[in-house]
């Protein structure tokens, strides 16, 4: 049997797999420092993978947490990155403002690129555009089943769902409230600060919800071989060279869509 670890994993993990996440939601996942010295044995796993967690991380870890994922991957053992692929975005977001008559679109793209880079509160102007979109579903249907073709969110069903039981999910788990009032805390401390300064310089987004860089395939491969792997190769939300990989439900929905749309990109490489 493969063992098969999932860094980052979020709300999406297998139970048979080792899970780790900085906030964890579930008593199936670990809690760790995923920026320092990962709580596994070397050699340890056979499956590497990580979804959208590499774009969050600051520059000057990433060589570093990839080195850890390699110390942890078995000789013979491959890794499995899923991340925004910075190419696709730029030529999509060329195209549709090129066509001249996609600028809703094109905006969007713009928006979706740089918010998730600079933003100063928790959800940023693309959380305030995804309800603005929420409370007039068949006028903007155009709109969010082109949000669900780029990123997976489907504003009609889960997300929507997630939006209005938050609350609900923070009182049943005592960790996420803590974390909660861990953020009100924060909020007051930063209240004493001199107001020019806190403007300019102070995010009050969640760990890990910023977009620390962006890459595309060539960048990222450079980074995986200076990491000590090889064979890197692109591949897509529903194949990989790894044997019975769960594609779903890590890359895909049951309906075949990829769960983080078609602006990601997927990686794998191999340690020899």
């Amino acid at each position: 049997m493969k063992t098969c670890v999932n860094i980052a994993c979020g709300n999406s993990y297998l139970k048979n797999w080792l899970n780790l996440d900085f906030s964890p939601h579930s008593v199936d996942v670990k809690q760790a420092n995923l920026l320092k010295s990962l709580p596994i044995n070397e050699n340890y796993a056979d499956v590497v993978y990580s979804s959208h967690f590499i774009e969050h991380i600051p520059r000057e870890f990433i060589s570093g947490f990839l080195a850890e994922c390699f110390r942890i991957t078995k000789p013979g053992g491959r890794i499995r990155l899923v991340l925004p692929d910075w190419e696709e975005l730029c030529a999509t977001y060329l195209s549709l403002r090129q066509s001249g008559s996609q600028h809703d679109k094109a905006d969007f793209l713009l928006m979706e690129m740089l918010d998730q880079c600079v933003r100063k509160f928790s959800g940023g102007e693309l959380g305030a555009y995804y309800s603005q979109l929420q409370q007039s579903p068949d006028k903007n249907k155009e709109m969010i089943d082109f949000l669900y073709l780029r990123t997976g969110h489907n504003l009609n069903t889960h997300d929507a769902i997630r939006t209005s039981s938050r609350l609900n999910e923070m009182i049943k788990n005592p960790n996420k409230l803590l974390y909660k009032l861990r953020e009100f805390y924060i909020a007051f401390i930063l209240a004493l600060l001199p107001s020019a300064f806190r403007n300019q310089n102070v995010s009050l987004t969640l760990v890990g919800e910023k977009h620390a860089w962006m890459y595309d395939y060539h960048s990222i491969e450079k980074l995986l071989i200076q990491a000590g792997f090889k064979d890197v190769q692109r591949v897509t939300a529903s194949t990989s060279n790894t044997t019975d990989f769960p594609f779903f439900p890590l890359d895909i929905y049951e309906d075949g869509n990829p769960r983080k749309g078609k602006e990601s990109m997927y990686v794998e490489a191999v340690k020899i």
